[in-house]
């Protein structure tokens, strides 16, 4: 190869090597983003199984779940600390001060919610796919709901009018696409509590029919993530 062909070709190298660290950069950031979304969600996930426990639990006054509370709290230290929305710790702080209130709960869950949308939205655009995850969580929301009023229905001595309206209205929700474990439950809480009279279920057996129902669906949810 003569020394006028090595001067031509060089720079149509060199133009291809920087075409090429290009590439490769822009590739490894679009990875790093997609990993950062991802873990984000996975955060939020973790903070919406927690909060929705807390809930459940904070309707309960026994010594056992006052307890579950207290270690539910340490356990979702790091999580709250890697989270990016402060406002949500402030409202967080809060709850831990008062367990039993429902609706802050569920205001806290619904910002939450809006937040794991906001992430999956950014991840769909990398990813080019259509959003599932911020659906199937709201899903998990209305059987989070359900447990969390079952529990506080079931420690009256009977079901209060209110709290009839709202368990009838989430159990047909949920009804309508119940897979057989969730058809069996709702089952239970339809002739045990729903009933006219006095539950029959008590607080801590509704926390160990529901809870394993909403983990597994969560749980469904992570490795939607690859996780």
């Amino acid at each position: 190869m003569t020394e006028q062909s090595i001067q031509t070709l060089l720079p149509l190298g060199l133009l291809i090597l920087g075409c090429t660290i290009a590439m490769l950069a822009g590739r490894a950031k679009w990875q790093r983003n997609e990993q950062e979304l991802s873990q984000m969600l996975l955060r939020g996930l973790e903070l919406l199984q927690g909060v929705q426990r807390h809930r459940a639990l904070g309707g309960q006054t026994g010594r056992e779940a006052v307890q579950r509370c207290q270690e539910l709290v340490a356990q979702l230290g790091p999580a709250w600390r890697d989270w990016t929305d402060k406002a949500h710790l402030l409202t967080w702080n809060d709850l831990q001060r008062t367990p039993g209130d429902f609706e802050g709960h569920c205001r806290l869950l619904e910002r939450l919610l809006g937040r794991i949308q906001h992430l999956e939205y950014r991840r769909c655009y990398l990813l080019k796919t259509a959003p599932v995850i911020a659906e199937r969580c709201w899903q998990v929301e209305d059987l989070g709901r359900l447990r969390g009023l079952s529990i506080r229905a079931a420690a009256q001595q009977q079901c209060p009018l209110e709290l009839r309206i709202q368990l009838q209205y989430l159990h047909d929700r949920l009804h309508t696409d119940a897979d057989r474990p969730l058809h069996e439950a709702l089952t239970r809480l339809r002739h045990e509590l729903l009933r006219q009279g006095e539950p029959g279920i008590q607080p801590t057996q509704l926390y160990a029919l529901l809870t394993p129902l909403i983990d597994s669906r969560i749980e469904g949810i992570r490795r939607t993530l690859g996780h």
